[in-house]
């Protein structure tokens, strides 16, 4: 059953970012434990394909129809044949990730939609506690554009946002996961987070962007 996720602050920037009525398969990269796309944004969706290096996050709770393990070094499709990839708060943990994003293109038709997010390497991203512990690096704009542009694409549009009150739901969403299991992030948040967004800040916490196969 599809649910209603709310979208504030990165969630909301990156959805408007999304082509919902994409002709051809969309490919989401790293479901994790946060559902949105596949149990909102895209619920229902016969062309959507739910997936992350986890098995453990493709379980019961992610309702999409097709779901795959996949490596994004090596992803499990033909030239060309995705429409939409998303890969949200993910190339951050891959080592390699020039490969990844030469998979991604290739699996991606010309004029296909890439939606990446990835963790701005400013001053405050320095207070990020998972780059301490799970990412291999935070990103310049300037270095992920460079390169989306080298492996074949064209940057249609570029957001950076987030500050303080990202991080600390942040840090109270693994605080409650780490002492009770559970998997919350805290609607004491939501509108600050998305004050945080109101406008383009390139010394924002995460860069969005929505760019295209040439």
């Amino acid at each position: 059953m599809k649910k209603e996720y709310p979208l504030f602050g990165r969630e909301r920037i990156c959805a408007s970012l999304m082509d919902r009525g994409v002709c051809g398969k969309t490919l989401n990269i790293g479901a994790g434990e946060v559902l949105w796309i596949e149990n909102s944004i895209f619920a229902g969706n016969r062309d959507f394909i739910s997936s992350d290096i986890s098995e453990e996050n493709l379980g019961i709770h992610n309702i999409a129809r097709t779901k795959k393990i996949v490596n994004a070094e090596n992803i499990p499709f033909k030239n060309e044949e995705l429409a939409q990839v998303i890969i949200l708060d993910v190339l951050e943990h891959i080592k390699k990730d020039d490969l990844a994003i030469k998979e991604i293109s290739r699996s991606l038709k010309r004029n296909g939609l890439l939606v990446i997010c990835v963790p701005n390497d400013t001053i405050l991203s320095y207070l990020n506690p998972v780059r301490y512990v799970q990412h291999e690096r935070h990103y310049s704009i300037e270095r992920i554009t460079s390169l989306l542009k080298r492996n074949g694409f064209k940057i249609e549009k570029v957001f950076a946002g987030g500050g303080i009150f990202e991080l600390m739901n942040l840090y109270t969403h693994f605080l409650i996961k780490y002492t009770t299991g559970r998997i919350i992030n805290p609607s004491f948040f939501n509108k600050l987070r998305d004050w945080e967004y109101r406008k383009h800040n390139k010394l924002g916490n995460e860069i969005a962007i929505k760019a295209v196969k040439i």
